[in-house]
C-alpha cells in the first residue's frame, strides 16, 4: 500500500503551488523477501544496539525507509541503502518500510563516501540553538579553554565511559560537577601551557592530573615550582601509568620527603 500524504493546514499553505511528488512507500513483515549485499559496508553490532535503543525511545522507522532494487531473477528485493535499519527492525520484530531506488549497486560506494555522521560540534550547535542549558554551558567552557568537546564532556559529566558520547548526541548530556571547581581545575592545568603546549591539552594528562588534585599530599603550587626547575622532565606520555610516573618524578625532584603518586 502506498503511504498516504497527510498534511495539516499550515503544511498545505506552505506548499501551495509546489509540485507534488508521490514516492510509493511499502510496508511488510516478510523479511525473507530481502537480500543484503555482501560488498556493502560491514555490519556493525554496536550500531545495531544503538539503533535499538533509539527505536525503543521513539519508533520513527516509517519516516526513514530503506531503499531497494529488484534482483535480476525478480524474486527478491536487494537492500541497497539501510542495511543496519533492516537488521534492527528484523531483530525487534518490527515491519520494514521500503521504497524502490534509482541507484545501482555500483553507486553504493559513491553515495556512502559523501554521507557524514554528525560531529560532536554539530550536536553541540544543535542543542545550543534549542536552548538546552547544559550544552550552552559546555559551549562556554569550549570557548574559554579550547579543549576538545569530548574532553569537556568527560570533565563536566564526571564520567569516562563508552556510552557518554552517544548520550551527548541524543541530547541527554548532564553536568554533574560544580562549575567553580571545574573552572579552578582547568585554570590550574592551563598553567602548564608555557612548559609544554602538547601536554596540557592531552585528555589523558587532564584526567590524571584532576585525579591527583584530590591527593591529600599533592600540592599544585609545588608541582608548578618543580616543573619550572626541571622542565626537561615534564614530558608527553601516552598512558595513564606513564603520566603518573612522570609527575611523581618531577614532583619528588630534590625533595627530602618524597610522596608516592604511582
Amino acid at each position: 500500500m502506498i503511504k498516504e500524504l497527510k498534511m495539516n493546514r499550515k503544511q498545505k499553505s506552505l506548499t501551495d503551488g509546489d509540485d507534488v511528488i508521490m514516492v510509493p512507500v511499502f510496508k511488510t513483515d516478510n523479511y525473507d523477501k530481502f537480500l543484503l549485499i555482501e560488498s556493502n559496508r560491514l555490519i556493525k553490532p554496536g550500531k545495531i544496539s544503538r539503533m535499538k535503543e533509539v527505536i525503543e525511545r521513539k519508533d520513527l522507522t516509517n519516516e526513514n525507509e530503506i531503499k531497494v532494487l529488484v534482483s535480476e531473477n525478480g524474486k527478491t528485493l536487494i537492500v541497497i541503502e539501510g542495511q543496519h535499519r533492516f537488521i534492527t527492525c528484523m531483530e525487534l520484530g518490527l515491519p520494514i518500510y521500503y521504497r524502490f531506488s534509482d541507484m545501482e549497486i555500483d553507486d553504493i560506494g559513491m553515495v556512502n563516501s559523501v554521507q557524514d555522521k554528525w560531529s560532536l560540534y554539530d550536536s553541540l550547535h544543535h542543542y545550543c540553538e534549542r536552548g538546552i542549558q547544559d550544552y550552552s554551558i559546555l559551549h562556554g567552557f569550549k570557548k574559554q579553554y579550547q579543549y576538545p568537546i569530548s574532553t569537556l564532556i568527560n570533565v563536566l559529566a564526571g564520567r569516562n565511559d563508552k556510552t557518554m558520547l552517544e548520550e551527548f548526541r541524543r541530547g541527554e548530556f548532564k553536568i554533574t560537577q560544580g562549575l567553580e571547581i571545574v573552572h579552578d581545575l582547568l585554570g590550574k592545568i592551563q598553567q602548564f601551557k608555557q612548559y609544554n603546549d602538547k601536554i596540557y591539552r592531552h585528555r589523558t594528562f587532564l584526567r590524571v592530573y584532576m585525579d591527583l588534585m584530590t591527593h591529600p599530599e599533592f600540592e599544585h603550587e609545588k608541582m608548578m615550582q618543580k616543573v619550572e626547575q626541571v622542565p626537561m622532565k615534564f614530558i608527553y606520555c601516552t598512558r595513564v601509568n606513564d603520566y603518573l610516573r612522570m609527575i611523581e618524578d618531577v614532583y619528588n625532584w630534590n625533595n627530602r620527603n618524597p610522596i608516592k603518586l604511582y
